[in-house]
């Protein structure tokens, strides 16, 4: 009974905390965005166009981070950053 119980608790705290699901991404009109990076920061793969705008205060943040992200291996290079990160701080 106690096992159950705890079981049960844990699953509603699960349930609770939103665990797997997607966040959402903002309806504004992104082509570069849509183009180059929303099938990657998708919620799953990396995090979202919004949480990246709440994260990032300008683009100066933004491309600092892609730099560094570009560098270490982390996301791909030769992608237009700018003209997304552009789009994104208009």
């Amino acid at each position: 009974m106690r096992k159950a119980a705890l079981l049960g608790l844990a699953f509603i705290s699960i349930v609770a905390a939103g665990c797997g699901q997607k966040q959402k991404t903002s309806t504004k009109a992104t082509p570069e965005w849509n183009a180059n990076c929303a099938h990657c920061h998708n919620g799953n793969m990396a995090v979202t166009k919004d949480t990246i705008l709440a994260k990032y205060k300008d683009k100066t943040q933004l491309l600092n981070a892609v730099k560094a992200l570009v560098n270490a291996g982390k996301m791909p290079p030769n992608l237009p950053y700018g003209k997304v990160a552009d789009e994104l701080y208009k």
